[in-house]
């Protein structure tokens, strides 16, 4: 496909004494969470074949591409994405929700998790609400289903880490709309639909979560205490199929145990239930 030489700016928001003991440079894509990139400019020259040989394309162009929110950290002098007036309004209303705080600096393990958690929440209701605005609504295939597996990721996070046991997230919608609608007009016009589909996906989701969780978290401390490694694929669809529960919901979970899961039993109890519904 296309391609060419490219630059990368990178920012070092360590402090000074984190500098003078490493050279940023040394850190660049490294992976550091204080030394990272802003921009990537590709200076489309090339045709790269399958064969690796490149030709010239005809009409030579800057692919660019800046990283909005890390802008926005460097320039409001924070050390995440989620410290800066892109996030916090939503944050902010989390916290209201819940009554729990969010806590950043010097945060221990609990206020860790409550942190994640709130994160997660934040930076999921702004895929689901964008992807709903533009016409795609949660559903079992394609983009639905991304949509589907990333709202119920922001709900289990919501009802594990911040003992929210009834729907929230769509409560967070006119914060969004608010915040960014000058900028994405449809999420002012379609505001009530997107509280309307998230609600009703989360009152769907909520009458089966607390049993799964259960059943979940009762079978990987089955197998921790048996010393076993991963969760048998028909247990994993059943969790799926009987739950709702997406594979890699599931297996985020048994993560948190140390366990793996059967993906390929899994697939194989899939697959049967395709063959079922086509005969049917």
């Amino acid at each position: 496909g296309p391609c060419g030489p490219c630059t990368e700016i990178h920012a070092d928001i360590r402090d000074d004494k984190e500098r003078k003991k490493v050279d940023g440079k040394t850190l660049v894509n490294t992976g550091h969470p204080q030394v990272v990139e802003i921009w990537n400019n590709v200076f489309m020259e090339f045709n790269r074949k399958a064969d690796g040989s490149l030709e010239k394309l005809p009409k030579q162009h800057v692919d660019t591409g800046m990283g909005f929110e890390r802008l926005c950290m460097l320039l409001q002098n924070k050390r995440s994405n989620y410290d800066t007036d892109v996030f916090q309004p939503i944050i902010h209303k989390i916290e209201d929700i819940s009554g729990l705080r969010y806590q950043p600096e010097h945060a221990g393990k609990n206020e860790e998790i409550k942190n994640i958690a709130m994160r997660v929440i934040a930076d999921h209701i702004r895929a689901i609400s964008f992807s709903i605005a533009d016409g795609q609504l949660p559903s079992n295939t394609g983009a639905g289903y991304v949509i589907r597996r990333i709202l119920r990721r922001a709900i289990r996070y919501g009802y594990q880490s911040l003992n929210l046991k009834e729907p929230f997230m769509h409560r967070l919608v006119p914060v969004l709309a608010h915040q960014m609608g000058a900028a994405f007009p449809e999420l002012n016009s379609q505001k009530l639909l997107i509280e309307k589909v998230i609600k009703e996906e989360e009152t769907s989701f909520y009458r089966t979560l607390e049993t799964g969780l259960k059943k979940i978290d009762a079978v990987c401390i089955e197998l921790v205490n048996k010393k076993e490694k991963e969760i048998d694929g028909k247990v994993v669809f059943e969790l799926y199929d009987t739950f709702g529960f997406p594979l890699d919901l599931t297996s985020l979970i048994a993560r948190g145990y140390g366990l793996g899961i059967d993906e390929k039993s899994f697939s194989e109890e899939l697959e049967k239930q395709k063959n079922r519904s086509r005969e049917a």
